[in-house]
């Protein structure tokens, strides 16, 4: 039953994602593996899962999310509803296994577990990672890695050869889903150290289990030095880059503990984190009998602090801020309130104190859960946005003069490095971008800015050079009611003339502020189209 209210609390909040249209990077990986078969997943092992679709070769190698994306496009590589049931599928057993976890590893009473994995499957941290169709690059390779940890706990106590076996081939998998999960191993010893209370011992027979996930890591790094001439992004560590990763770990934490509601400053909002983990060691400390505490602290200090530094510890290397990239340390804070939560309920005995702790459990699942549906909610429109914008972006296309200059002006959240991909099949009936030319800000474009540069200018001055001289249409979406307005050469004849304009700024900053100017100011204010019934 514990384990029905787990999965149910995965799934329900995100039933209302699964109509949800592609957004944002979702357009360039669902149009590659459209076109790619699963014979190619052993390709996949020796080179950028992506290939070049983002203008540059990233350091990538991930053949198990690409053959997710290849077999989603057997059931309509146009519809995005087979891609939102495994990404709530994936959830669903992550928040399973996080309160596997709870219970084997840690040693937490069925209450405390389920209530680990409740927290887990209703973070509003979470959304970007289930909610999203690209967001699947961190809830998969979190299900090999969590899978993978489960199992080698659960050879520790059972010595079966067939378990351990499992926790290596899942750890394959994990590592050539995402470079993040170089930290199972280190993950593994501490578990041993700090709560199986393993002693350490420099011999064969002491590092021998953990030998295989050590070659695997190494053999994977290895890998990625042959391929990338790098092992794990080093290249981007500046100090710039550590003061960033200082400050989007203050901003990552605060968000998994607090979700979206949000204290005045940075300092106060990790001062109150700090102090909640303080508390719940100390609770653990001085709650029953003292052997009972003590076998508990070890499991809250691993899972509240170890776990979640080594689930932090790869945003270094990642260059940007992203919420889903705490998906794999969120486990760990689910398994800290779990515990401290074990504690108060199984180890006092005044009912009154046992009836609060249960409140208190289920206020904090339903504090988190009231501010999932909101975030689900943003998500919800931003699909609505991009559906209506790939349906009137086609029409409009079908209605103009071959060579148009179109304008696009989506917004962001919804097509950000979307474009040109998102007028393409099979997300439109036909190529658009061979009938018409598509220009964009640098946000909608799928590429680097200095190729979205290069590429905006090119199609400017071969639209203008054209001696049939196509019109241009400028094109804007509201980002709360998906209404387009339109802009046309015959509407405002200083189209034409402002496009030389643009064509002859200095930089790329002011030309992308042109674009900018153009469409909030002059074509958002505009009346909606009329469309068609």
């Amino acid at each position: 039953m514990a384990t029905v209210v787990v999965i149910l609390a995965a799934v329900l909040p995100y039933l209302p994602t699964l109509g949800d249209y592609f957004i944002q990077d979702d357009f360039g990986v669902v149009w590659l593996f459209a076109q790619r078969s699963p014979l190619h997943f052993v390709d996949w092992f020796t080179g950028p899962w992506t290939e070049d679709i983002w203008g540059y070769v990233p350091d990538e190698v991930r053949p198990f999310p690409a053959l997710s994306y290849s077999v989603m496009a057997w059931f309509g590589s146009g519809s995005p509803v087979a891609n939102h049931v495994l990404n709530i599928t994936l959830h669903a057993a992550n928040a399973t296994l996080v309160m596997g976890l709870a219970r084997w590893a840690a040693g937490v009473s069925l209450p405390g577990a389920a209530l680990a994995g409740l927290v887990f499957a209703v973070m509003p941290i979470q959304a970007e990672s289930v909610a999203w169709v690209t967001g699947r690059v961190d809830s998969l390779p979190a299900f090999f890695y969590l899978a993978s940890f489960a199992t080698f706990v659960l050879w520790r106590s059972s010595h079966r050869t067939t378990t351990y076996a499992w926790s290596v081939a899942l750890c394959f998998m994990a590592l050539f889903s995402k470079q993040n999960t170089i930290t199972l191993g280190p993950a593994l010893v501490l578990y041993d150290l700090m709560v199986a209370r393993q002693p350490v011992r420099v011999s064969w027979s002491w590092f021998r289990p953990y030998a295989p996930f050590a070659a695997l890591t190494a053999g994977f790094l290895l890998l990625r030095f042959v391929l990338f001439n790098e092992v794990a992004r080093e290249g981007i560590l500046n100090s710039q880059r550590v003061s960033e990763f200082f400050s989007d770990t203050s901003r990552h934490l605060v968000r998994l503990a607090l979700g979206d509601s949000y204290m005045r400053t940075p300092a106060l909002q990790a001062a109150l984190i700090v102090a909640v983990v303080l508390l719940a060691v100390w609770l653990l400390a001085r709650r029953g009998e003292r052997t009972a505490a003590s076998s508990a602290v070890g499991p809250a200090v691993y899972f509240g602090g170890a776990w979640i530094a080594l689930g932090v510890a790869p945003i270094l290397m990642a260059g940007y801020y992203s919420p889903r990239h705490m998906y794999l340390a969120s486990a760990g804070w689910a398994v800290l309130v779990g515990t401290v939560f074990d504690v108060l309920w199984t180890r006092t005995s005044p009912r009154l104190v046992r009836q609060a702790v249960a409140v208190g459990g289920a206020a904090l699942v339903v504090f988190y859960a009231v501010q999932l549906r909101v975030v689900v909610r943003d998500w919800n429109q931003r699909g609505v946005v991009s559906r209506q914008a790939v349906i009137d972006l086609e029409r409009e296309v079908a209605s103009l003069p071959e060579g148009t200059l179109v304008i696009l002006g989506v917004p962001g959240s919804s097509w950000g490095y979307s474009v040109p991909y998102s007028a393409r099949p099979p997300f439109t009936s036909t190529d658009l971008t061979t009938r018409v030319r598509l220009v964009s800000d640098s946000v909608q474009h799928c590429c680097p800015v200095h190729l979205w540069e290069a590429y905006t200018r090119q199609t400017l001055r071969e639209w203008l050079a054209r001696p049939d001289r196509p019109p241009v249409v400028a094109l804007n979406w509201n980002a709360r009611t998906a209404a387009m307005s339109r802009l046309t050469e015959q509407e405002e004849p200083y189209l034409r003339p402002l496009m030389q304009v643009w064509l002859a700024t200095d930089n790329r900053v002011t030309l992308n502020g042109a674009i900018h100017n153009l469409l909030n100011n002059h074509v958002a204010p505009r009346p909606p189209v009329r469309r068609p019934n």
